[in-house]
């Protein structure tokens, strides 16, 4: 078995894998270590994907989608629903079959692929991996750390990971059987009912199974997530089949610095999770090929990108979404219930080709001199 790799990549979600792919067809020499047995297991996501965040980076091939969607619906502290057209938005995908898939690909493109392979450790150029019992090393002259929000890799090279409570989203997630629903639209819930400080969610997997969760923040209220999403279910959900369960924290902090010379975090490893929705999937893989792209050509001696391309692609707009953020964390029921009013008026009657948050915020904003002088100072 070969020891000596140009890069390793720390973890086999999209991130990782999306990375591997990068740096493999560009030529260098890569090994992607997975911890578990099975990629895409355990699984800890809602499984939507838009179309718009991932355009340019990957095709979605028919065979990863669960279902395909067309809008959303959104629903108000009060009951009252909305939907937003929007054809063709994206996807709730299967992981089950898209992180395999794409991990695949990276072999295809000649990466090696080793699962049940644990890192345990980090020194200078050389990983210490757990296999199967056995302790082996492998050294690098590039690795990237994809290793979700627990990050290892990240602590090993000397970087602050903590989360605040006000900094992460507790989430909890029942597969569910035996409903009904409309299978093409993504469902929103608001409020404090179910999810103060975030949103619940209902994702159709088909006519009558859906992924239903919520996240909430820890700052905002001191209940569990999965007590929440317990009393839900037996209230809107009671004749349903509960098929898995999943929970998790989603990163909503921006790291002061997540590469060095050597070295990049993706994914949630690299907090690049929009803070606003929660959504990983396609920050993920683009994290992850800029990343791999930057670090072939780190090994080849040629200039790179990395940071502007991250910037540019990813980051600018994670810092918008956290200002917004902030603003959301402070909002009232009665808020809530004042934005989709304004919302569903802006959205009723229409179908929606793109969704810019930031005219959409201006445009609640200015219909709502309250919403205005709580957001304004800051978001702008």
């Amino acid at each position: 078995m070969k020891k000596d790799f140009d890069l390793i990549v720390v973890g086999a979600g999209p991130a990782g894998s999306a990375a591997a792919l990068a740096a493999a067809e560009h030529g260098v020499s890569v090994l992607l270590l997975e911890e578990h047995d099975k990629i895409g297991v355990p699984l800890s996501c809602a499984e939507g994907l838009s179309r718009s965040t991932i355009a340019g980076y990957l095709d979605v091939l028919p065979e990863w989608i669960a279902q395909p969607l067309s809008g959303s619906i959104i629903r108000d502290p009060q009951g009252a629903e909305f939907t937003i057209e929007y054809p063709n938005v994206g996807w709730v995908l299967d992981r089950k079959k898209f992180d395999p898939g794409l991990a695949n690909m990276a072999q295809q493109e000649g990466a090696t692929l080793k699962k049940s392979s644990r890192a345990i450790g980090l020194h200078d150029n050389e990983i210490i991996v757990e296999e199967n019992g056995a302790t082996k090393k492998y050294t690098f002259k590039y690795i990237i750390g994809a290793d979700g929000v627990a990050s290892k890799v990240g602590t090993w090279l000397g970087i602050d990971t903590r989360l605040s409570p006000s900094e992460i989203e507790i989430c909890a997630e029942y597969r569910l059987a035996n409903i009904d629903l409309k299978p093409g639209y993504a469902y929103l819930i608001f409020g404090s009912k179910y999810a103060p400080g975030g949103y619940a969610w209902i994702f159709p997997k088909s006519k009558n199974s859906a992924n239903v969760g919520l996240g909430l923040s820890p700052a905002v209220t001191k209940e569990k997530p999965k007590a929440i999403l317990n009393r839900w279910i037996r209230e809107e959900f009671s004749g349903a089949k509960v098929e898995e369960k999943i929970f998790g924290g989603v990163p909503a902090k921006l790291l002061n610095r997540f590469s060095g010379d050597n070295f990049c975090l993706v994914g949630d490893a690299g907090r690049f999770t929009d803070p606003l929705s929660g959504a990983g999937i396609a920050n993920g893989v683009k994290s992850g090929i800029i990343a791999g792209r930057a670090a072939a050509s780190i090994i080849r001696g040629k200039k790179s990108y990395l940071e502007a391309e991250l910037k540019a692609e990813i980051i600018d707009e994670i810092r918008w979404h956290h200002r917004v953020r902030n603003v959301y964390l402070q909002l009232t029921d009665r808020d809530y219930t004042t934005i989709f009013a304004i919302a569903g008026k802006l959205f009723t009657g229409q179908k929606v080709t793109d969704i810019n948050t930031h005219q959409l915020v201006m445009q609640i904003l200015l219909h709502s001199p309250h919403l205005l002088k709580i957001g304004f100072r800051l978001l702008f």
